[in-house]
């Protein structure tokens, strides 16, 4: 299943992905993909797109206390099709993703910002080596989230 650059037509089927329940947070609306490199789109065997996961700055939130995201880190942010969630593809998914980072942009230490309320994805990115470094609230939504770093 191929990785490919995000362009603008895979950020908008992005948009139009709906989660369910809790997870309806992240229900996006309309965005622009970052065109800087930095952002990708993993392809089904039908060519759609079945997650994303962009580095830097787009990986990061904004955070009520002023959380400095230093350089020690590249930061990720990643999601899965809605109908995949819960199919255990979580760990393979993150461990691509982060296997591309480390060929891509040469970094070995990752850091990502996670829903504290999102227990899924906080046990995936456990099984994935991360470990919770820290926890902030959210500029606009003040829902509390964890910095988690590998």
């Amino acid at each position: 299943m191929p990785i490919v650059p995000m362009l603008q037509k895979h950020a908008k089927v992005i948009a139009r992905w709906r989660y369910d329940g809790i997870y309806a947070v992240y229900n996006a609306p309309q965005r622009r993909a970052p065109l800087d490199g930095t952002a990708f789109v993993w392809l089904d065997s039908d060519g759609r797109i079945a997650g994303h996961f962009s580095f830097g700055q787009d990986g990061r939130i904004p955070t009520a206390e002023n959380f400095e995201y230093t350089s020690d880190h590249l930061d990720i942010g990643l999601g899965l099709r809605p109908d995949l969630c819960g199919k255990g593809l979580g760990p393979f998914f993150v461990s691509m993703c982060m296997e591309y980072g480390r060929k891509a942009f040469g970094q070995d230490k990752f850091r990502l910002s996670v829903a504290a309320f999102n227990q899924r994805a906080v046990k995936v990115y456990l099984k994935a080596g991360f470990s919770v470094t820290g926890q902030v609230t959210h500029a606009q939504s003040e829902e509390k989230f964890y910095i988690m770093t590998v």
